[in-house]
């Protein structure tokens, strides 16, 4: 028997009517406005409670899971099976950091657990649990230290391009103005040189700076996007990169700015491109998937686009690993290092997020996307 199966033909040992009885709808209402994933155990391990947060980590509804056993729940995690079965039997509250939970669907969450067992009269009733995403909370620590270097850099970048464009400008005038005057063609050249250079930092400082001025956000479909950025990469590249769309049809239509959408989705997907050319079995995905009460940049929202531009390159070297959404900051000996950090700070301009990890030898880029713009 599968884990899928164990959950949904198991014998349900707990008659859930009585269950929903038992909270009163102000009390379900509190647990749903909880953050933290929260499930609720009665002393034989038997799910009786499950917020909208515990739904969403471990990808379940509550009508698949109640009134079944811990076990049959997580049957790949017998260890947290025991860990409830003590809480049970000594009555002590227990705490664990980075306990990995297998799930249903054999994927598996690191988790922060705290057992809390409820008593009376010295009686182990209920078990309270609380799963913390250890994955999400180090996810979000480390988007936000990146978005604070990256705004600061930006910030430096921003008065530094003042102070570099000005001379720049005045060079470029000054060898303008001896151009005209030499009659020498071999001299002229030289002069050509200092204005061409003079271009080449200008535009490099307005790379660096990325794009600026007022977002203009419209009715925007998401897959219409990506397909216009793959036609744009599939007329850079060679015929030998395999390029594979998985779309979700569910995928509803959203707000955002248009042309920076397509700049973003195409420095991402670009740079996966570039990761494997010149390989004989280079292939990329570009996967779509809906999230349902998504957490982004510590926002909950209703709904999310789940955006995976996938490649089976080499990945990014791990000495730059926690640094290539900095400016600047490229494996390639070709590269300006403007791609992805440019393509974060338009992302975020949507609330949205993305975030590098490597997975079966495969490099992942993962954008999550706000389909809905108010957060809950």
């Amino acid at each position: 028997m599968d884990r899928k199966g164990s959950i949904l033909n198991a014998p349900k040992v707990c008659n859930i009517d009585a269950i929903m009885t038992i909270p009163p709808a102000k009390a379900g209402q509190l647990l749903d406005s909880i953050k933290t994933a929260v499930l609720v155990f009665d002393r034989a391990l038997c799910l009786t409670g499950i917020n909208a947060a515990g739904e969403a980590l471990l990808s379940v509804s509550r009508r698949m899971v109640a009134g079944h056993r811990a076990a049959h729940i997580f049957p790949g995690s017998p260890g947290f099976t025991g860990i409830l079965e003590r809480t049970v039997a000594n009555r002590h509250p227990y705490t664990q950091w980075g306990f990995e939970l297998h799930l249903h669907n054999t994927e598996a969450v690191t988790v922060g657990c705290t057992v809390t067992p409820l008593l009376e009269d010295d009686l182990c009733t209920e078990v309270i649990v609380e799963l913390i995403d250890a994955g999400a909370f180090a996810r979000v620590m480390r988007e936000e230290s990146v978005s604070a270097v990256h705004d600061a850099a930006s910030k430096s970048l921003r008065g530094m391009a003042h102070e570099i464009k000005n001379p720049l400008g005045g060079l470029r005038g000054a060898a303008q103005l001896l151009e005209r005057e030499l009659q020498d063609e071999d001299l002229k050249e030289y002069t050509r040189i200092i204005i061409n250079e003079a271009d080449r930092l200008r535009n490099l400082v307005d790379r660096m700076l990325g794009p600026n001025g007022e977002m203009h956000f419209t009715r925007i479909n998401i897959h219409e996007i990506l397909e216009y950025v793959h036609d744009l990469i599939r007329a850079e590249v060679s015929t030998r990169v395999i390029i594979t769309r998985d779309y979700d049809p569910s995928l509803p239509q959203t707000e955002g700015d248009r042309e920076r959408l397509i700049q973003a989705f195409l420095n991402v997907l670009r740079n996966a491109v570039q990761a494997v050319s010149g390989r004989e079995d280079g292939h990329v995905w570009m996967r779509t998937r809906i999230k349902r009460k998504c957490t982004i940049r510590q926002k909950q929202y209703r709904l999310a686009a789940q955006i995976d531009i996938i490649d089976n390159g080499p990945g990014i070297p791990g000495d730059i690993e926690s640094e290539i959404f900095y400016p600047l900051i490229t494996g390639r000996a070709d590269g300006t290092g403007l791609g992805l950090s440019i393509a974060q700070s338009l992302l975020q301009k949507h609330g949205a997020s993305i975030d590098y990890k490597r997975v079966d030898d495969t490099t992942v880029f993962r954008i999550l996307f706000p389909l809905s713009r108010d957060d809950e």
